[in-house]
């Protein structure tokens, strides 16, 4: 019996450390998407300048190159006229500041004076960081309707040399939930 418990925590275990993709596609919406159905695709181009966009370029850019590769990697060919489908990035980095609530093991009671005291739950600022979120749309470009569309967020590295790893897991988790749920 202890075995077959021990067999089942451990499996229980290798089940759960399994780690889904963090990509959020609106539920029941894409069904019919099946990117192996496409021979070609390219980017959408932005016709107006943007220099509110400058500081992104540099990851769209790789953004780009990663995708191409995993689009490639499935057959699907990069064209510049007349593709399949044409792919288009949104880019939103926000600072976001971490805080925790204050609880009285760890911030107790503050005293003002004789009888003149008093403690509230607050929150209290511990971390700032930077939040990114990619969304993804791909659209059938002969109709210019929207086939697929998916969000992925996540904590932006501080070190420069750890975003490129970052934009990569980001493009990896994207065609891992494509490859399992567009088959």
């Amino acid at each position: 019996m202890r075995k077959h418990f021990l067999f089942f925590a451990l499996a229980l275990g290798a089940f759960c450390s399994c780690s889904p993709t963090r990509v959020v596609v609106e539920k029941n919406k894409y069904e019919d998407f099946k990117l192996s159905n496409y021979s070609s695709f390219d980017f959408a181009q932005i016709d107006t300048p943007n220099d509110s966009l400058a500081p992104y370029g540099e990851i769209v850019d790789q953004l780009k190159r990663n995708f191409a590769e995993a689009m490639e990697a499935r057959g699907i060919k990069q064209i510049a006229s007349n593709p399949d489908l044409r792919v288009n990035f949104g880019v939103v980095v926000e600072e976001k500041v971490q805080t925790r609530e204050t609880n009285l093991s760890t911030d107790p009671f503050t005293y003002a004076g004789q009888r003149n005291y008093y403690w509230e739950v607050r929150e209290i600022p511990v971390n700032t960081y930077r939040q990114g979120s990619l969304t993804v749309h791909i659209v059938n470009s002969p109709g210019n309707v929207l086939v697929w569309a998916g969000m992925i967020s996540e904590v932006v590295p501080k070190k420069e040399e750890k975003k490129p790893q970052a934009v990569q897991n980001a493009v990896d988790q994207i065609f891992e939930y494509l490859d399992i749920n567009n088959k």
